[in-house]
């Protein structure tokens, strides 16, 4: 076989993407992921797949296959391609590439040595042997997410285009995907100027402004379940006892925390459990099934995953009602699989309800994700919780995320769930004591640190997890909460996945284990700090803002959003009333001849330009506990008030617990910088 030696053979867009041709190219390069070296083994490939998302059957086509850099054309019939390559090492990594009158589609096929593989070693690879290699608008997205988060460059391995979908934003990934097939379709007009889809990708602004024009969200939300891009399962067996779904994970650094997760268990009967990151108040219960298209069919028994939720309804289109939310059922396909991670994506159908003088509604409403999933105890046996808690010598502190009953929940919520992380120190004999963190008073004031101490007892199982059971007191039913370790983190932090059980429900968290540094403070809170959501680097499109927090000598400060040359801001205030922590303040006031309230400055200030009522809304109070260069590791708590008040009031507010997550915060400008530590000679 002949590879295409004329560089004018090869693309436009394979140039522009950085393509060469065969006579450009010498040895195969080093892998970008790791610095491995390739096997230098000739290997000849015959590859046979499809093309979806063109307008019609007999739109002209041409498709390439590129391999480590040299391009080999393909033969196209219809909607299928046939092509022979060959590959001067098992890493050289595949792709296709297919041109139309109406589109530009691509497919990252895998590493040479992976499809010899799947083929059985005779070189002979089809679709039902790797469902890459079908060039369609989803794997488009998916290899153009990927450069995106590699800055501009495809994966140079294998490992390093799994690694990288665990980035992918899930939201990103479909809109991509419905866009390229709408636009080939010509369901959805292109804007002016632009020939096809991946075109206006490539011109980010555009791209950002186009997406602003109307609301394709809902319509793109369904696409991946109406196509066949995905790998079907075959059998329960091929799941794992501990399913792991993650929202995405950063490239850059370990998840301090993350926004979304569900943990798929297998239990001994043969049922599974589906655990998420909501507190559900029944017990979560599915029978299970492959059904005809390959998908993972979760059926509730009974009213499993009960929870509630806020919704605006037609009788209150202005402020949300509590709604009963009843698992109707999931479906869960396989889009991508890796060796370790792969791609899901979840269907989920619920049923909500609400009933009340106000009116009545019921609906069936449909939601859906993408996952990052993997077995967590294969992950949890490679990063065990015995290394952490020493060999009965040492007694390690580890501040964890604590589950609780509390008073501090919103009306709509049920008692248990999130409380203040605090810190857990095991002593020898698997048991131990804790200290619960008192975070926020009646006032929205700063109590003191730690309240009183209680005792937990511990212990390791087998998949290296571990497991710890709080008693019950007079006033809150005991705990029992399970933690797994993914990754290994640094001393810093340590990315954890916990499940959370109680009388009065279950949910999943993630978050990190943290040992606080001795004599650990935070300096001088003045300056600009970014947080995970500007520094946590995900593989998004297009660019999201960056959040800074500002604080101010006087004591004010600003929450910014910054959004290309786009700037905006709300007003905050801060106090360092501990020496420990840092609390940002918001404050609503309401004026006369105003429906709504607005935030201030403070309740000094709106009271004295004439506001009826005032007070603080919400508080974010981070405590550190870890300092690394300019940034702080430790625990952010946010708690919320709707109660606004008269002048002179004394009185309790309605202080209600939001969140409480591992954090950091990092100083790139101000005061701040002077309590970075010094480094090197």
């Amino acid at each position: 076989m002949t590879a295409v030696s004329d560089p004018g053979a090869v693309t436009q867009w394979a140039q522009r993407i950085g393509v060469s041709s065969v006579t450009e190219t010498g040895a195969a390069p080093l892998s970008a992921a790791g610095g491995h070296r390739s096997s230098q083994v000739s290997i000849d490939l015959s590859l046979n797949g499809e093309i979806a998302g063109l307008a019609s059957a007999n739109e002209p086509v041409t498709a390439t296959v590129v391999v480590g850099g040299r391009v080999f054309p393909a033969i196209v019939q219809g909607a299928t391609y046939t092509a022979s390559v060959n590959a001067l090492s098992d890493t050289e990594m595949v792709t296709v590439e297919v041109v139309s009158t109406r589109a530009r589609y691509r497919s990252v096929l895998g590493s040479a040595g992976k499809l010899q593989a799947v083929s059985g070693g005779d070189g002979d690879v089809t679709l039902a042997e790797r469902a890459s290699l079908r060039v369609s608008p989803f794997s488009t997205a998916l290899a153009w997410l990927v450069r995106i988060g590699l800055e501009g460059r495809d994966a140079a391995s294998d490992s390093e285009f799994e690694t990288m979908t665990r980035s992918i934003v899930g939201n990103d990934l479909v809109m991509v995907a419905y866009l390229l097939d709408a636009f080939a379709s010509g369901a959805v007009a292109l804007p002016q100027g632009y020939q096809d889809g991946q075109q206006l990708l490539e011109a980010p602004a555009a791209y950002a402004e186009f997406l602003w024009t109307q609301d394709f969200y809902p319509a793109s939300q369904a696409y991946l379940f109406s196509q066949a891009d995905y790998v079907p399962l075959t059998s329960l067996a091929q799941l794992p006892d501990v399913t792991a779904m993650l929202a995405p994970l950063p490239i850059n650094e370990p998840a301090v925390s993350l926004g979304d997760l569900q943990l798929l268990y297998r239990q001994n009967d043969g049922s599974f459990t589906l655990f998420e990151e909501e507190v559900l108040v029944t017990y979560p219960r599915y029978t299970a099934a492959i059904n005809g298209q390959g998908e993972l069919s979760l059926t509730p028994v009974g009213e499993a995953g009960t929870r509630n939720v806020l919704r605006y309804l037609p009788f209150s289109l202005f402020q949300p009602l509590p709604v009963q939310r009843v698992s109707r059922g999931h479906r869960l396909r396989r889009l991508v699989v890796g060796d370790d991670y792969s791609l899901w994506a979840s269907r989920s159908l619920w049923f909500d309800s609400h009933h009340s003088p106000a009116g009545d509604f019921e609906e069936e409403t449909a939601t859906y994700a993408i996952w990052s999933a993997f077995d967590l105890d294969a992950a949890s046996l490679q990063h065990p919780w015995g290394q952490l808690l020493g060999d009965g010598l040492q007694f390690p502190t580890y501040s964890l995320p604590s589950a609780c009953t509390s008073t501090q929940r919103a009306a709509y919520q049920p008692g248990f769930g999130k409380c203040a992380h605090a810190p857990y120190w095991f002593r020898y004999g698997q048991g131990g004591s804790f200290r619960a963190v008192d975070g926020i008073g009646e006032r929205m004031e700063i109590l003191p640190s730690y309240g009183l101490e209680r005792s937990f007892s511990y212990q390791l199982i087998g998949n290296g997890a571990l497991q710890v059971v709080r008693g019950n007191t007079p006033t809150e039913p005991g705990t029992d909460s399970t933690f797994w370790r993914y990754v290994a983190g640094s001393a810093a932090s340590r990315p954890l996945i916990y499940l959370a059980r109680a009388a009065g429900g279950y949910f999943v968290g993630a978050s990190v284990a943290m040992v606080e540094q001795p004599g650990i403070t935070l300096g001088s809170p003045v300056g600009s700090w970014r947080t995970p959501a500007s520094e946590a680097r995900l593989a998004r499109y297009p660019a999201v803002r960056t959040f800074e927090i500002r604080r101010f000598p006087d004591g004010s400060g600003r929450d910014v959003n910054i959004m290309g040359n786009q700037v905006s801001s709300t007003q905050t205030s801060w106090n360092y009333p501990t020496g420990s922590g840092v609390p940002d303040y918001s404050f609503r006031a309401l004026f006369p001849n105003r429906p709504t309230s607005f935030i201030v400055a403070n309740c000094t200030q709106a009271f004295a330009t004439g506001a009826e009522t005032c007070a603080p809304s919400r508080v974010r109070y981070f405590r550190p506990l870890y300092r690394v260069g300019a940034r702080l590791y430790g625990v952010s708590d946010f708690y919320s008030n709707d109660f606004l008040a008269p002048a002179g009031y004394t009185g309790p507010y309605q202080v209600q617990l939001l969140d409480s997550r591992a954090d950091y915060i990092e100083c790139i400008a101000g005061d701040c910088l002077a309590s970075v530590p010094p480094t090197g000679p």
